[in-house]
């Protein structure tokens, strides 16, 4: 492998983790139009890129990557530089003062998404059921596909997300702790708390209900789209297991952020790590179960997550008042 080849994946790989910082970023500014449009202008500018630098072979292809992706980074950059303009210092290490970094945050994001990956990557470095791409890259045929359809399954599901967690239950969520800060009267603040409640239990629903049309159109179409796409039927029954997994991949996501905004974030970075701890080891097992017992080791350890999230999210909107009052 050569040195241009290294250079290229190491500089797209920083550029991806710098992409998904931003991101993030800009979706808790709220800025949801400009990523949409930022994204799309990055990925027209990485697929046009590498068509024109493909006869550079591999790290042609590899060139338009990166260059398309340093586009969507710029942009992400120069629109939260617009937001919060620099001022006299350029970087600050404020962050690295004792008592100002909050380590649950960084240890909640590390277990997540190592825990979203644990399976994928067993599957890529086991010998059986996966192949050498190129350099240390390995895909694995069999797993890749079906996981791959699944999550655009998750687009609806998604949606409603974004739609009842972060619009309709901020709404009451913020009011609610207004009018506890504001001196509200009891019944102001309960029928508040109700309100939340409410949007909470719809939000999560409503995501259940989605998920649930969306695994029901791929259980019925899930044949003839393989067959329109060119793939084997024989991935049929893991694409069934993987969209009902993913799907509760989002409900997870929604309990995660109702727990953030709560300020739980200890009960955030223990439910991220029961996620990986259940989906490194119920995968290893599925592993040795064979063929046949395939993505059930992601689908179970996000339903066990799953419910003992629920379980955990009621109890605590249960003893909200309480808590808003007396351990202040």
């Amino acid at each position: 492998m050569s040195m241009s080849y290294r250079m290229l994946m190491l500089s797209g790989f920083v550029i991806l983790c710098a992409i998904w910082v931003a991101t993030i970023f800009l979706s808790g500014m709220k800025q949801y139009k400009q990523i949409v449009v930022l994204f799309g202008i990055g990925y027209t500018v990485t697929v046009a890129g590498a068509l024109l630098l493909r006869p550079l072979g591999m790290e042609g292809l590899l060139l338009g990557f990166v260059f398309g992706h340093l586009v969507l980074l710029t942009g992400m950059v120069g629109l939260i530089l617009r937001t919060f303009p620099l001022h006299d210092e350029i970087i600050a290490f404020d962050f690295l003062r004792p008592g100002a970094m909050y380590l649950t945050l960084i240890w909640s994001g590390f277990l997540y998404n190592l825990a979203v990956w644990a399976d994928k990557l067993m599957f890529w470095f086991n010998p059986d059921t996966s192949q050498h791409i190129i350099g240390p890259l390995r895909a694995s045929l069999l797993y890749d596909l079906p996981i791959f359809l699944a999550y655009l399954a998750i687009i609806p599901g998604m949606a409603v997300f974004l739609v009842r967690i972060e619009t309709d239950f901020v709404e009451y969520y913020e009011k609610f702790y207004d009018s506890v800060r504001g001196g509200g009267s009891l019944d102001q603040i309960e029928n508040l708390r109700d309100n939340m409640l409410f949007t909470v239990r719809q939000g999560l629903f409503e995501i259940f209900k989605i998920q649930a049309i969306a695994v029901i159109l791929t259980f019925v179409l899930g044949e003839k789209l393989l067959a329109w796409i060119g793939i084997s039927t024989l991935y049929l029954p893991l694409l069934y297991v993987d969209v009902v997994a993913v799907g509760l991949q989002v409900v997870l996501l929604g309990i995660l952020n109702i727990f953030f905004y709560l300020d739980k974030r200890a009960i955030v970075t223990w439910l991220c790590l029961l996620f990986l701890i259940a989906n490194a080891g119920l995968t290893w097992l599925s592993l040795q179960l064979g063929v046949s017992f395939y993505g059930y080791g992601f689908a179970v350890a996000l339903l066990l997550t799953v419910l003992t999230g629920m379980h955990l999210l009621t109890r605590k909107l249960d003893v909200l008042e309480y808590e808003t009052f007396m351990l202040q």
